[in-house]
């Protein structure tokens, strides 16, 4: 506990001696907020996808690396993040760290990404609260209190954090590219099936229509057939029923005129 106050102490010694040296020296230091001396380097990036493709990657990356996407416009092309990470080394150490992106169209195939970032230096400490003999001396603890104190704040100017957000969102954006082109090639082997599929069932429906347009034509020239059969057997009978009639006809009329000319009953003339 005590080696705990002690770095506190430390710490915030320095602090202050850092803010009023700053304000010493310093005091229009925000004058050359735009100097180029003090502008980031390597936070920015072009990439050859699209402003609507890239904004979507932006984010994804930003909430793989375990950022908390507080706002994200693809209006005005801006997504901002903010993550709390632990150190590594000093579990009494944090940072609170806020990144802004913006994502703009250049043309209509190449898009730039800028990133802007911030951090707070979080320190985290706990203490224990005792009950005092005589306010003198500490007896009893009676629980603990906790305090959290802002060491150090400011813009992230190290070009190695950008350096390292630009390579996970390529990295992205490679996965992204891929997965778009597989996309791609399932949709276009699927149509390529789909109209395959199309093609053989146009072919079938083709061929039982033509078998069933085959089956009634024949359907029809056998009923035809049929009916052209029996019409030449009617009328075949009937041209036989009329030749007999007709013989029947001329014979009697033979028979009526011998026996006319025989005087003789009808009746009793030979029949021919």
């Amino acid at each position: 506990m005590q080696k705990t106050s002690n770095r506190l102490l430390v710490m915030f010694l320095s602090v202050i001696i850092m803010a009023l040296a700053g304000c010493a020296n310093n005091q229009q230091g925000y004058q050359k907020a735009f100097n180029s001396q003090n502008s980031l380097t390597q936070n920015q990036s072009s990439f050859s996808q699209s402003a609507e493709s890239v904004f979507k990657i932006v984010k994804q990356t930003f909430v793989q690396q375990g950022f908390t996407v507080e706002s994200a416009d693809f209006k005005s092309g801006t997504v901002k993040a903010v993550r709390n990470m632990q150190d590594r080394d000093d579990s009494e150490i944090s940072y609170n760290i806020h990144a802004s992106a913006d994502i703009s169209e250049v043309t209509g195939v190449e898009t730039n990404v800028t990133l802007a970032a911030s951090q707070q230096t979080i320190l985290h400490r706990s203490s224990t609260t005792w009950w005092h003999l005589l306010w003198i001396l500490p007896i009893i603890p009676t629980g603990t209190e906790y305090q959290t104190l802002v060491v150090k704040e400011g813009n992230i100017t190290a070009p190695g954090f950008y350096t390292d957000f630009f390579n996970t969102l390529k990295i992205s954006v490679t996965k992204y590219d891929l997965a778009v082109k597989a996309a791609a090639e399932k949709a276009a082997k699927q149509k390529a099936v789909a109209e395959a599929k199309a093609a053989a069932e146009k072919a079938e429906a083709e061929r039982v229509a033509a078998e069933k347009a085959a089956k009634l034509k024949a359907e029809e020239e056998a009923k035809a057939a049929a009916e052209k059969a029996a019409a030449e057997k009617a009328a075949a009978e009937k041209a036989a029923a009329e030749k007999a009639a007709a013989e029947k006809a001329a014979a009697d009329s033979i028979a009526a005129e011998q026996a006319s000319a025989e005087k003789l009953p009808v009746d009793k003339v030979p029949q021919q």
